[in-house]
């Protein structure tokens, strides 16, 4: 393999003796404490327990900033205060700080509480609560054997680097086919992170523009445009602010019941004649209709899992629209987007709508998500809006 992409590939396979840690050496790292502390009982905290589970590693518990989550079991585990922590443990704990974070700013919808100071005002938290051992989750990725498979969850920062080394060919030809020089340096320079742990600075875009990135295209106030993981509306109210609140149709999914009470809520304020071109939808973008099982956060990173306990409805974008208009489709779905997608194949055949679609969830998506952009005859780029660990993939004309 020549090329950027070969020589990042030839590079990992010179150093990967050097990069990696076995489970062992693992164990034996965590040997010297008494136990370790998941901080997070969110989405990558979960995805981190799951993964050291499958090494026979078992935490102590979790600890998380938010007081109604205190005494509550998660994966069963007690979420403990972390003011606690030391009493309850001692204080030769290691405390794993499981947020997606790329250590420079924090996703803007994270609780402020944890957004408070950066990445070092949670360690500097911690510390005060006695906790002397505190590190991020980003410091178990060398041990490659723990997310191979990449089935935990949330876990952008810890890929499986084994599926990326056998789908190198697949990478190579997605970076040639990229649509300008931008898309190509922001993709090597997250495959270099995400084989080494580092590397160059990756162009980032700021958090406004993650699905709207002035310097590709401009929403306009025709839009009919499908919102796949609405949250709370965060991505409507960019819109609106965008077209002068100006749409032709907005179809929003949004499975988690907490987060469709908060869009129903926004969605509730606005003038009538705008409400009357919104349609919600409490249900989760799929490839076919049915259920799914939906382990639900009641915030950001609710994602689909069979461990999940709330059930959600899952519908197809195809069945939802029924033949209308499509001119933009966002997906930020926590690993969902390929599923999703294939149940987009007529919607997007009939109308070719732009795709804004995050391409970080899950290992494969890095390729596939492309892939399937490219497949369907669509110009694609790359842009970051988290440095190495958040991007959106845009399928356009």
């Amino acid at each position: 393999m020549n090329g950027v992409i070969g020589e990042i590939f030839d590079r990992f396979e010179r150093e990967r003796s050097r990069l990696e840690q076995t489970v062992d050496e693992l164990k034996l790292a965590l040997g010297r404490y008494e136990g370790v502390v998941l901080y997070g009982a969110g989405s990558s905290g979960i995805a981190l327990l799951l993964a050291l589970r499958r090494a026979d590693i078992e935490p102590l518990c979790f600890a998380d900033g938010a007081l109604e989550k205190w005494g509550t079991i998660c994966m069963g585990l007690e979420v403990v205060p972390p003011q606690a922590l030391t009493e309850r443990f001692g204080a030769n704990i290691l405390v794993f700080v499981c947020i997606n974070t790329d250590g420079h700013a924090y996703c803007r919808s994270f609780d402020e509480a944890l957004r408070e100071g950066g990445h070092s005002g949670v360690h500097r938290r911690l510390h005060d609560c006695g906790c002397v051992n505190v590190v991020d989750y980003i410091a178990l990725r060398r041990c490659f054997a723990l997310f191979r498979g990449d089935n935990t969850g949330n876990l952008p920062s810890c890929p499986d680097v084994d599926c990326i080394w056998e789908n190198r060919e697949r990478i190579a030809r997605v970076y040639r086919e990229l649509a300008e020089g931008r898309s190509q340096e922001i993709y090597a320079n997250i495959l270099t992170f995400r084989l080494f742990g580092d590397g160059p600075e990756i162009p980032t875009l700021a958090q406004e523009e993650k699905y709207f990135p002035k310097e590709l295209f401009t929403p306009s106030a025709g839009e009919h445009f499908v919102d796949c993981g609405a949250f709370d509306g965060q991505t409507l109210r960019d819109l609106l602010a965008l077209t002068g609140d100006r749409i032709g149709a907005y179809y929003a999914m949004e499975p988690d019941p907490a987060n469709y009470k908060r869009l129903e809520c926004f969605a509730e304020q606005l003038p009538g004649a705008l409400r009357e071109k919104l349609t919600l939808s409490p249900c989760a973008a799929w490839n076919e209709g049915g259920e799914v099982s939906l382990y639900a956060l009641h915030g950001p990173g609710s994602f689909a899992v069979p461990y999940g306990e709330t059930q959600a409805v899952a519908v197809t974008i195809d069945k939802l629209l029924d033949g209308r208009r499509a001119t933009a489709i966002k997906m930020n779905i926590e690993g969902s987007e390929l599923a999703a997608l294939e149940g987009a194949q007529e919607t997007i055949r009939r109308w070719h709508p732009r795709l804004l679609i995050a391409g970080y969830h899950k290992t494969w998506d890095f390729w596939e998500v492309p892939e399937r952009m490219l497949e369907a005859g669509y110009r694609v780029y790359l842009r970051s809006y988290m440095h190495h660990l958040s991007f959106v993939f845009y399928g356009l004309e």
